[in-house]
């Protein structure tokens, strides 16, 4: 199936309203949803099987032959740039004996050829030579032999598949995040970072980390005097949320909340360019300061035009979760890519992609290579974009809220307003898996 082309106009900037706040009820999210193997089937089931997944990026199928494997419980996906310069997917396994055809990962090939008895695929998918064809007495019919196609459809520089060949189109399906994001420009950001971490923990405790603020005062204390973790608007649409972070500003629990800390100083003043101990202002004078040198300054400098981005979207973090397993934080500049995916067969364990991505269009930067890592407790990943302490306070706590989740003492997630987004996940994964039929 050709990849769609075609997507709404660009937005010429991102909404701002507030979305209504939805009526969800306070009950208790009941622990089985993260703990039970049956639960976990039925999401191999029902959900994995119907929604719309972030594959990978376009940048990554740069000719003809270009491919890279996209693995989501127990499929695995092989996404393809086609001679015409189409995208085209399909399921990774040999119509012989099942075989799959590639290892995870990215590349380029002439044609897909099966190790097992070297059957020989297209990259079109079509069968091209079954191994001494006439012993087949049945015969090889290439219209049953030939790969499965999966839906894909492209957006924002990304690669979406969906293994329903019935599915809404993707743009139905993303409803207001290309509106919401086509103004940041996703395909022109670098892959400046790649890395997939083994976590013990289910992919949906992963999820309701990002899903809310509440956490930063007791997971991570060290960054309360540079941001604002109490006046946090949330806004959940039909499937998808966001969660606007104010940055450079220090929180109000934070004894120096009111002023320009010198974390603000040393790291946001001074990335933008601004000479942060000489900076005079006052606690209101920071942000315009830094969306001020970043709009002027740097983004000439980068060769990116931020006229489509307002101030705050300059320097805050603006945090979108596309339903069911990507989280974005939205820098402006630059952005973190995170995807949540379940491990195949083990509800206690998942699999943590995370992307850091620049929005450099003319520098002629290497993709980074992807690195894969397994978490534990002394697991710092300072290599992460600037990410690694804070992902390694989060990878702390994961596994042991985990194993916490299984406690007799324990019956479920009681979750305050601050925690709407959590709630709201849920109920979206209620219209795909029935909430009573695993009770």
């Amino acid at each position: 199936m050709v990849a769609e082309k075609k997507g709404p106009r660009k937005a010429s900037s991102t909404p701002m309203g507030r979305s209504a706040r939805p009526e969800l009820g306070h009950a208790l999210i009941p622990k089985h949803r993260y703990t039970s193997r049956a639960y976990m089937e039925a999401e191999q089931a029902d959900l994995w099987t119907r929604v719309w997944h972030l594959a990978g990026f376009e940048c990554d199928l740069p000719e003809p032959g270009s491919y890279f494997t996209y693995e989501i419980a127990r499929e695995s996906v092989v996404v393809l740039r086609q001679e015409n310069g189409d995208v085209l997917a399909f399921h990774n396994v040999c119509m012989h004996r099942g075989n799959r055809l590639l290892e995870p990962g990215m590349g380029s090939v002439r044609r897909l050829t099966c190790l097992f008895h070297a059957w020989r695929y297209g990259i079109d998918g079509q069968l091209e030579e079954a191994l001494d064809e006439p012993t087949f007495s049945q015969g090889c019919p290439r219209e049953s032999l030939s790969l499965r196609p999966v839906r894909c459809e492209t957006w924002g520089g990304f690669v979406w598949i969906n293994l329903d060949p019935d599915c809404e189109g993707l743009f139905e399906y993303l409803d207001v995040i290309p509106e919401h994001l086509d103004p940041y420009h996703f395909e022109e950001m670098k892959v400046v970072g790649d890395y997939t971490i083994e976590m013990e923990c289910n992919w949906k405790t992963s999820m309701d980390a990002f899903h809310e603020a509440y956490h930063i005062y007791g997971t991570h204390p060290d960054t309360l005097n540079v941001n604002d973790d109490v006046n946090v608007p949330l806004d959940c649409y039909d499937r998808h949320s966001r969660m606007l972070l104010s940055l450079a500003v220090a929180s109000p629990r934070h004894p120096e909340h009111g002023n320009v800390t010198q974390a603000i100083r040393d790291s946001f003043l001074a990335t933008a360019g601004i000479d942060g101990n000489g900076f005079t202002g006052s606690a209101l004078d920071v942000r315009p300061a830094i969306a001020r040198a970043i709009r002027e300054v740097q983004g000439p400098a980068m060769g990116v035009d931020f006229s489509e981005l307002n101030d705050a979207q300059l320097v805050d973090d603006f945090h979108y979760s596309i339903f069911p397993n990507v989280t974005l934080n939205i820098f402006g500049r630059s952005a973190w890519l995170f995807r949540h995916r379940p491990h195949p067969t083990d509800a206690d364990r998942m699999f943590f992609d995370f992307f850091n991505l620049l929005r450099l269009p003319n520098a002629e930067i290497p993709r980074a290579e992807h690195e894969d890592h397994v978490a534990h407790d002394d697991l710092l990943l300072e290599p992460l974009g600037g990410g690694g302490e804070l992902l390694a306070q989060d990878t702390y706590n994961l596994p042991r809220i985990q194993r916490g989740m299984h406690s007799s003492g324990f019956s479920g997630l009681h979750l305050g307003e601050q925690e709407i987004r959590i709630r709201h996940f849920h109920s979206v994964l209620d219209r795909y898996i029935d909430p009573g039929s695993l009770e």
